[in-house]
């Protein structure tokens, strides 16, 4: 079980007033995050219907390398700029695939 893909899906609300700051704060961490060696996908998504709502969509080799990911110096510094522009507490899932390709 534990070398099996993990992917996190993760809602963010902002502040009407901090999109833009919530935007480069998100898309700053992206090369880093994706260099990661565990790093199968990262993605950031911005809703269509309300700008405030920041969706992540990421694929983890598994469950070790999403908590080292957790601990890198520019993941927690992105993490402690969320609290200040976040609307609600962040929603994060994990989860694994059940659709398996053939």
């Amino acid at each position: 079980m534990s070398d099996e893909k993990i992917v996190l899906v993760a809602r963010l609300k902002v502040k009407e007033d901090a999109v833009e700051e919530a935007k480069e704060a998100g898309l700053a961490i992206v090369e880093d995050s994706r260099s990661e060696e565990g790093c199968l996908n990262y993605d950031i998504h911005q809703s269509i219907d309300d700008p405030t709502v920041f969706v992540w969509h990421e694929t983890w080799a598994n469950k070790a390398a999403l908590d080292e990911h957790f601990q890198k110096p520019y993941f927690l510094e992105f993490f402690e700029k969320v609290n200040k522009f976040a609307a609600e507490e962040p929603a994060i899932t994990l989860t694994r695939m059940i659709s398996e390709k053939k």
